[in-house]
């Protein structure tokens, strides 16, 4: 699934525009807004739920369908309003066809939600690779006749319904609609500061794109979102995988708090020693990604060289935070999701105009950065008191793969002292050498433990 993102990435990069990005990446924001009030947590409360019946699952199949649809007419206004206001082109019809997602996404809602209960991995695996690649055909053959931006429309709406089709057959659920006050009452006790916390997360997630491209405009939204969407591959990635195997397993010894931390203490280590390593060379082949891979040895993409460094250091600090919200959502403790990610968007949400506007994006992409890393004074203190893991702890795990990094600075500067080129074989051989300086000390630093932990990971997604 990696290696079909990141080939159908490169090849649309090399055939798109920045402008092509940035007027999807705009639609987006809306219907990504709009997307928060399509779930209301109720997708966590089935798996964290002790008892799940036909009448809780009808219910929660009811309520998602109906969210779908109100959804959808509140896009199609939408879409009347929001071209009055931003001079996006085809920014209309573009958050139309996004919304139809609300209704295919919907269909595959409960299987999942199963899915991930039974923690069935290869289930989700097998739905997630096989909408991936028929994503990524169609956009990038859509690309290559010349669609544009269409391309990523259409790619979208074709890996919803390929998603919801691929879930029902692994996991066939016969549903009705069917609707109880009494479980959506508790749906609702459950979700509801899921949902806060979800909607502070689409303003942390989503208000630089805004500030960009209202201000700036779809070119340098299209500059920032690649910058973003590489900066953030690994986090998406992990949380994807190795996340959605973690939530169900926390919840499993959530009352035995030595097993809970030292799953925990390990999931962080291993979160940062991958992030590290793939956002690592990213960062240090920065330039030649940019210039030979994305752009086929051209400049298209190298005003966006600083952003995305910056934002290659995002996704490291984002990846090693994100086994929090499993622990967090495990106690049921989702208010402090709610207040980390609202002090961080507040926080945002004030500085990113004044970065913008003396800074361009790479000061966006430092307000970005800076927003997210403030939530770690939330969650520190807060898994201290409810996990008894301290900061002390917290550092041990990320003090290895940190150090190691150092391997990082050593080996950028013999490749610049040498003036090694940006040829693809260049660039191979480049990433090789990053990748083998980095895990090699990180492994015998850890008696070669991190080789048994992933073969325990893999086994346990294949069951």
């Amino acid at each position: 699934m990696i290696a079909i993102q990141g080939v159908a990435g490169i090849v649309l990069a090399r055939l798109l525009s920045s402008t092509d990005y940035g007027i999807v990446a705009f639609a987006a924001i809306f219907v990504t807004f709009l997307s928060q009030f399509s779930d209301f947590g109720i997708g966590s409360a089935l798996v964290e739920r002790k008892v799940v019946d036909q009448k809780v699952l009808n219910t929660a199949f009811t309520v998602r369908n109906l969210l779908s649809l109100v959804l959808i007419v509140v896009a199609v206004v939408l879409s009347f309003i929001v071209p009055h206001f931003f001079d996006t082109p085809h920014i209309d019809w573009v958050i139309r066809l996004l919304a139809l997602n609300f209704v295919l996404n919907s269909f595959g809602f409960v299987s999942s939600a199963l899915l991930r209960r039974e923690m069935n991995f290869l289930g989700g695996n097998i739905a997630l690779l096989v909408s991936t690649a028929a994503g990524a055909v169609v956009a990038v053959v859509l690309a290559l006749y010349g669609f544009g931006f269409w391309s990523l429309v259409y790619s979208a709406l074709v890996s919803s319904l390929v998603s919801a089709i691929v879930i029902n057959i692994i996991r066939p659920c016969h549903l009705r609609y069917e609707f109880h006050r009494e479980t959506v009452r508790e749906f609702w006790k459950f979700g509801s500061y899921m949902f806060l916390a979800g909607l502070t997360t689409y303003v942390l997630f989503n208000t630089a794109n805004f500030i960009v491209g209202a201000v700036a405009g779809a070119e340098m939204l299209g500059y920032f979102s690649l910058a973003l969407d590489w900066g953030s591959r690994v986090p998406v990635l992990l949380g994807m995988t190795v996340l959605s195997v973690l939530f169900p397993a926390f919840a499993s010894i959530r009352d035995d708090k030595a097993q809970l931390r030292k799953m925990y203490v390990e999931s962080v280590r291993y979160s940062g020693f991958l992030a590290i390593l793939l956002n690592g060379t990213l960062l240090c082949i920065s330039e030649d990604f940019l210039r030979t891979i994305l752009g086929a040895g051209t400049d298209k993409w190298m005003p966006a060289l600083d952003c995305f460094r910056i934002l290659c250091v995002y996704g490291i600090v984002r990846a090693i935070l994100e086994p929090l919200g499993n622990v967090i959502v495990v106690f049921g403790d989702t208010k402090v999701l709610f207040q980390a990610n609202l002090i961080a968007s507040v926080v945002q949400i004030a500085l990113l105009y004044p970065a913008l506007a003396w800074f361009g994006v790479e000061g966006v992409a430092f307000v970005v950065l800076c927003s997210y890393a403030l939530q770690y004074a939330i969650y520190l203190p807060y898994m201290a008191s409810r996990a008894e893991i301290g900061a002390g702890i917290f550092l041990k795990a990320v003090s290895l793969p940190v150090f190691c990094s150092v391997s990082f600075v050593a080996v950028y500067g013999m490749f610049h002292y040498w003036g090694v080129g940006d040829s693809l074989p260049l660039i191979g051989l480049k990433v090789v050498v990053y990748a083998a300086a980095y895990v090699l000390p990180f492994s015998y630093l850890t008696d070669f433990q991190i080789v048994r932990h992933l073969k325990e990971l893999t086994s346990a997604r294949m069951q």
